[in-house]
């Protein structure tokens, strides 16, 4: 099951970011032919390798991670606020344990996004 964590704009390279298990993919047009497969989300070295070759210019891997952060955090953020509904194909709790899934991929790969996960859970008193 793919799921949709937002639209993305990486060196050069603007597209519709999804996620099949931990696989990552760009759809870069409406064709079914648009979408490319960028790598696994636990090596973001071989998806800034990948994007390089769509992208213009060079793409710094470390703002690579930080973008897909940002795009997971943000899904994660829609989930949590979502209302489950039985006509949807995904419940929200799947969708939350495939964000979850991905997000420790991501932060365990490269440790310094992992702020951009839980800034936003600290409680301030």
């Amino acid at each position: 099951m793919y799921l949709y964590i937002g639209r993305v704009d990486i060196g050069g390279v603007s597209g519709y970011m999804w996620i099949l298990g931990l696989r990552l993919y760009v759809k870069l047009g409406w064709r079914p032919r648009d979408t490319v497969y960028l790598g696994n989300l636990s090596d973001p070295l071989s998806v800034a390798l990948r994007i390089r070759r769509l992208a213009p210019r060079p793409v710094d891997v470390g703002r690579l991670a930080y973008v897909v952060a940002r795009a997971l955090a943000a899904a994660r953020y829609v989930a949590e606020r979502c209302r489950d509904s039985p006509r949807w194909r995904i419940r929200t709790w799947e969708a939350l344990a495939l964000i979850d899934e991905a997000t420790s991929a991501v932060a365990n790969a490269w440790p310094p996004t992992a702020g951009v996960f839980w800034k936003r859970r600290r409680r301030r008193w």
